[in-house]
Order: structure tokens, then C-alpha cells, then sequence
């Protein structure tokens, strides 16, 4: 389930090797395009599912939601400077029990507001809600701002969308200003194909 890549931005950190130029990624599946900045490195899909793990049982830790992953396509996961994070899933949505995409998704937003405030308990969470476009598609925008001694300490943005039979979730975190002007800028130059 797309919850537990988003989650395992904020918990996991790893290191990678470093790229000198940016590059352009196409996802048929969705038909996206995003050119990523040269100071992201792409994280090989073993490091990927190794966190994916990691945010899983962190997230079983706290609440009493299990999930199965196996559908969960990583399009891209990206770190900078090992604390800043970049990552697109997708997974097919099959609303035949009845739940709708809506409510999944205000659902995964209780279960990271819930297992933030659990794991950093000495911090100050805050979030909003909103809506993003990119390239024409309107996307759901949930904003996490951590802080602790009245000082920010990262933001993470989940980006959800129904799209094309899919829960297409675009989620980045961020120490400072120039890693997120990067992203925004980087998904506000990505194209869809429509």
C-alpha cells in the first residue's frame, strides 16, 4: 500500500551514489514524465523495499492497520543529501469492498498524522489540506510540518490521485527551501499525456 512507502521517507535514511546531470523518467503505466534533479540519486529497488519494510512495521508499531504491499509499484524514489526524499507509487484501487478512493485516502492520512505523533512524540505536528495541479491534473495535497522547540525540522507532502485505475501517490520530504523549490519545480515542469 502506497501508506507505507510515504511513511518510510520520514523514518528511513540511506546514502547513495551521487549523478552529475539530471535525467528523464517516463511511466507508461500513467504516462508521466518528470526530469529529476542531478543531485537526486535513484534508489535501487532493494533499498527501496528494505524501507518500505522499515515504514510498515513502524506504522504496525502504532496502529492496528496490516496491509499487503505486493501490489504497490514504485515508479521512482529518490533521495538528496540523505534526508531529503522524492517518491511516486502507484497501485491498482479496486473499490468493490465498497470503500471509495476518497476514503481510503482520508484514511491514510489519519493512520501518518497517527503514527507521527506516536513516534515523535515530543514534537509539534501540523498539517493542511489542499489541492495541486500538475500539467492540468488536480491533485489531493496533504501538508505535514514537524517541529520541535519552535523550530520546523522537515515537511512532507503526500500528492494523491485517482488516476487511470490507480491510487497514484507522489509523497517528498524536505529539510530546506532550495530541496523543495527543486521538487515544486521539477513537478510543475512534469507532463502528463492526456
Amino acid at each position: 500500500m502506497r501508506l507505507f512507502s510515504v511513511l518510510l521517507l520520514t523514518i528511513c535514511f540511506s546514502s547513495v551514489n551521487s549523478q552529475s546531470e539530471s535525467r528523464v523518467y517516463n511511466f507508461k503505466q500513467i504516462g508521466w514524465s518528470l526530469r529529476l534533479p542531478a543531485d537526486f540519486d535513484v534508489m535501487d529497488s532493494a533499498a527501496n523495499l528494505a524501507h518500505m519494510q522499515k515504514g510498515l512495521r513502524a506504522i504496525e508499531d502504532v496502529t492496528d492497520v496490516t496491509a499487503d504491499i505486493s501490489k504497490t509499484i514504485t515508479l521512482i524514489s529518490a533521495t538528496k543529501d540523505k534526508f531529503n526524499y522524492f517518491n511516486a507509487t502507484i497501485e491498482p484501487f479496486d473499490d468493490s469492498d465498497g470503500i471509495s478512493w476518497e476514503s481510503a485516502n482520508q484514511a491514510l492520512k489519519e493512520v501518518l498524522y497517527a503514527t507521527f505523533t506516536e513516534k515523535m512524540s515530543d514534537a509539534v505536528i501540523d498539517t493542511s489540506s489542499g489541492k495541486q495541479i500538475i500539467d492540468g491534473v488536480s491533485f489531493d495535497r496533504y501538508h505535514i510540518t514537524i517541529s520541535l522547540d519552535g523550530k520546523s525540522i522537515f515537511n512532507m507532502l503526500l500528492l494523491s490521485k485517482l488516476y487511470k485505475g490507480f491510487d497514484f501517490g507522489i509523497s517528498y520530504l524536505y529539510l530546506d527551501e532550495r530541496t523543495r523549490d527543486q521538487i515544486e519545480s521539477m513537478l510543475r515542469e512534469s507532463k502528463f499525456s492526456k
